[in-house]
């Protein structure tokens, strides 16, 4: 049986392992928009989202950390609160840790080889999941009351048939048109989005919440690159198409890299809350861990989680690029730009918020939300369907890979 210091070390060097392949699983998030419209070559492109993730630290928030690190899962199942450990539950803790974030890395790997921009955010959580409800039962994973749930259930509920049913009548009486369920359905989560979004953050927590705004998030960054795309379009109505394009093609340079900066921001804390949980089951004080009693990320674990991050960034997967850059829309650059900067501001918005949201999610429904302005048919719904059947599988395929991960762990630590 391998000693405690050298599993601790283990341990860290593995979530520092998920966070380079989030960022290769996820380069194409920060340049599929500007590689799409030809303004920067894919090796220039990356080169520039990598920078950006690592310049995402200056933005100082662990809401998203503490979130993944205390907020999915009991944590009296690791034994936070009965420190110190004796050795054997110490490697069971790890166990569990490391079969999580394991599971994560194995489904990284497989929807890369896919070439589906899949949710690494979402894979974790799963990982984590999965090994702790095999370690502890169902019961470990944080779930709301029930009713905190029908509240927000029965409130969600009504704003979803309010915005249907108007949106289905005005189509009907003003319009003379018949709606299509698809679009009657679309009208009505966008209805209750924002009673969804305030409401999931004080009523919901844990597993239930993360799947709320899983939903969410997605609609959020296609409300804001929507609208952007639509502002674009009513301030440069009377410029030449070329006017616009060279203009919009300096823009992008800016929009690309903030949203880099944001997907680092972001994307870098579920890492980070993994490692500070892992410090504090070790007992380990500062210099190197968080004070006694707070759940408080140390600076050298900031800079390794984006360091890594923004290392598999630069080496990152052309095979997503190809999918979100090439085949859910023909994007132009006052497109990308509005892509972008909407979905930039949805993930600020909610590392603020401390929301683990998916950056994939945001990307690809802001690309998909700039072709609609066009028409519907400008989306290639088809490929769009293959990425939310994706998105759907995450979570739950995650959680499996991860009891499987835990069970060889176990095996490995002799516990």
């Amino acid at each position: 049986m391998a000693d405690v210091f050298t599993i601790l070390i283990v341990a860290i060097l593995v979530v520092f392992l998920f966070d380079f392949f989030n960022g290769f699983h996820d380069a194409a998030n920060a340049i599929a928009t500007i590689v799409a419209t030809k303004v920067l070559t894919p090796t220039k492109a990356v080169a520039m989202a990598a920078a950006g993730n690592f310049v995402g630290m200056v933005f100082i928030t662990n809401a998203i950390a503490e979130t993944i690190g205390k907020g999915i899962i009991d944590t009296n199942v690791l034994g936070v609160n009965a420190l110190p450990l004796g050795e054997a539950a110490f490697f069971h803790s790890m166990a569990i840790i490391m079969g999580g974030v394991v599971g994560a890395i194995v489904w990284d790997l497989v929807t890369w080889l896919w070439g589906l921009p899949t949710s690494s955010s979402h894979a974790l959580i799963g990982g984590i999941i999965g090994a702790a409800a095999l370690a502890a039962g169902p019961g470990s994973i944080l779930l709301p009351s029930t009713t905190n749930m029908l509240l927000f259930v029965f409130v969600t509920g009504m704003t979803f048939v309010l915005g249907a049913a108007s949106f289905f009548a005005y189509d009907v009486i003003i319009r003379r048109h018949r709606p299509t369920l698809g679009m009657t359905i679309l009208a009505g989560l966008l209805t209750g989005l924002l009673p969804a979004v305030i409401l999931g953050k004080i009523l919901l927590k844990g597993l239930v919440q993360i799947v709320v705004y899983m939903v969410a998030a997605p609609l959020v960054g296609l409300v804001f690159a929507f609208g952007l795309a639509l502002v674009v379009i009513r301030l440069f109505r009377r410029h030449t198409p070329t006017k616009v394009n060279h203009e919009f093609k300096r823009l992008q340079l800016v929009s690309s890299f903030f949203y880099s900066v944001t997907h680092g921001t972001n994307d870098a804390q579920k890492g980070m809350g993994i490692i500070t949980l892992i410090l504090i089951i070790a007992a380990i004080g500062p210099p190197w861990g968080p004070p006694l009693g707070q759940f408080a990320v140390p600076f050298w674990v900031i800079v390794g989680a984006h360091a890594s991050i923004s290392l598999g960034t630069f080496f990152g997967g052309w095979r997503i690029v190809r999918t979100m850059s090439q085949r859910v829309t023909h994007l132009r650059p006052w497109q990308g730009f509005s892509a972008e900067t909407g979905g930039g501001i949805a993930l600020a918005s909610s590392a603020l918020a401390g929301i683990p949201v998916s950056t994939t999610h945001v990307i690809a429904s802001a690309i998909m939300g700039v072709g609609a302005t066009k028409r519907l048919s400008a989306v290639r719904w088809g490929v769009a369907r293959r990425i939310f059947w994706a998105w759907i599988i995450t979570i739950p395929a995650s959680a499996g890979v991860g009891m499987a991960a835990y069970g060889a762990m176990r095996l490995l630590f002799g516990v």
